[in-house]
């Protein structure tokens, strides 16, 4: 049961499994896809991400780092905060990736395995 993880700001796997990261993922490693892609995944957030009414409205582009497993079925789970703002950009942030649609999973050999993955949740 392997675990694939995105290196891009990650926070370490606590889990007692073989981790990959995009460094040594190498052959036989498929990494995961959303739906439509990286466009689609860009589309989704812009579509689903609301302004928190409770936060400070300034000029700032503001950036939440969400962490979560992308499991074998593509379901997104263990979502949290690795790098906030706030907790109202936080909690929103957490709100649309825990809504995200199945991912096609990553897969080692033909086999889905789960993976770590790290994304920026930007408010504008």
């Amino acid at each position: 049961n392997g675990y694939a993880q995105s290196n891009d700001l990650s926070a370490g796997d606590s889990q007692n499994s073989t981790t990959l990261t995009k460094e040594n993922v190498g052959a036989g490693i498929t990494m995961p896809e959303f739906p439509g892609g990286d466009v689609g995944l860009s589309k989704y957030l812009a579509e689903n991400v609301k302004f928190p009414e409770n936060a400070k409205k300034d000029s700032l582009s503001r950036k939440v780092f969400v962490q979560f497993v992308i499991n074998q079925e593509g379901e997104v789970e263990n979502v949290k905060v690795v790098r906030g703002v706030d907790k109202a950009f936080d909690k929103e942030a957490i709100r649309v990736v825990e809504s995200m649609p199945k991912w096609e999973p990553a897969k080692q050999f033909g086999k889905p395995v789960k993976f770590t993955h790290t994304i920026a949740v930007e408010f504008k």
